[in-house]
């Protein structure tokens, strides 16, 4: 329980800023905070390990990842997922530099509704623009059967307790827009698909994308997994993007979920985003 004041500054644009000063001032002890909130929808797509939707269209979601530049400048891309059963996963516990649930394919073949336009459906980037303190930047996905409902938050969980009568600001700003209103130096993930390989392992496609095609030039990927073992990660031009395309193979060995990581490399130093897949049996 809590009261508080809020101001908004709107600046209209081809990407819209809505600058957040936010005064909370809680009535008891709050241990259970989201800061700078943000949900969205995501039904299912080709990253999907499993969708059995029997649905014409090839993906239906208004955000299909989290993106999110982490305070040591880290750039992580985290593909979005429709799960059996309720999820929470855990990012950082310092204040990110930015982050927001984002919408990358922008294609009407991608989805092929002419009613929902799903391609046109904006992101939501927030930047902190005062000090949050430590905490952890929190994604929740929801289990849904349908487009109609929104299964996806992330938002800033601070680390300490709201102690009851003590005021507490915050401040950030908000882009509404196409893409992250950051400049971004580096590779971006720009498509992750699964499938089964002949090997009947668990087969992942990854497709990162530049401007500055330079950066693939002696690139090699690093591919981790929380439980199992990675087999065969490769990475090969792709000529229809410009870009690299990474595969690999996950051996479960019986377990039911892992955390998967993969970045492409030079001279050890990342040269595109960090992937990050939670994989579930």
């Amino acid at each position: 329980m809590a009261t508080g004041a809020f101001r908004f500054t709107v600046e209209p644009g081809a990407s819209t800023e809505v600058d957040v000063e936010a005064h909370f001032f809680p009535r008891k002890d709050l241990t259970e905070i989201g800061l700078a909130p943000l949900t969205s929808m995501f039904n299912f797509a080709p990253h999907d390990a499993e969708t059995g939707t029997g649905d014409y269209r090839p993906r239906v979601h208004d955000s299909d990842g989290l993106s999110v530049r982490m305070a040591n400048g880290e750039w992580v891309w985290r593909p979005l997922a429709n799960p059996q059963k309720l999820e929470i996963s855990t990012f950082t516990e310092r204040a990110p530099l930015g982050f927001g649930l984002m919408q990358r394919d922008r294609d009407f073949e991608d989805y092929q509704d002419l009613e929902a336009r799903y391609d046109r459906r904006p992101g939501v980037w927030i930047t902190p623009t005062s000090d949050w303190g430590a905490g952890y930047l929190t994604l929740v996905e929801i289990p849904t059967t349908n487009e109609f409902n929104d299964n996806i938050v992330s938002f800033w969980r601070p680390a300490d307790t709201w102690k009851k009568g003590e005021e507490r600001t915050i401040a950030y700003r908000m882009n509404w827009g196409g893409d992250a209103p950051l400049l971004q130096p580096i590779a971006r993930v720009e498509g992750t698909r699964t499938g089964i390989a002949q090997s009947g392992r668990r087969l992942f496609v990854i497709d990162f994308t530049s401007e500055n095609e330079s950066l693939f030039e002696g690139a090699v990927p690093y591919v981790s997994t929380s439980s199992g073992s990675v087999r065969g990660a490769v990475v090969v031009k792709n000529p229809e993007t410009g870009g690299m395309r990474l595969t690999f193979e996950l051996d479960g060995q019986g377990g039911d979920l892992a955390e998967l990581r993969a970045v492409l490399l030079k001279a050890g130093k990342p040269v595109s985003e960090t992937w990050l897949y939670r994989w579930r049996k």
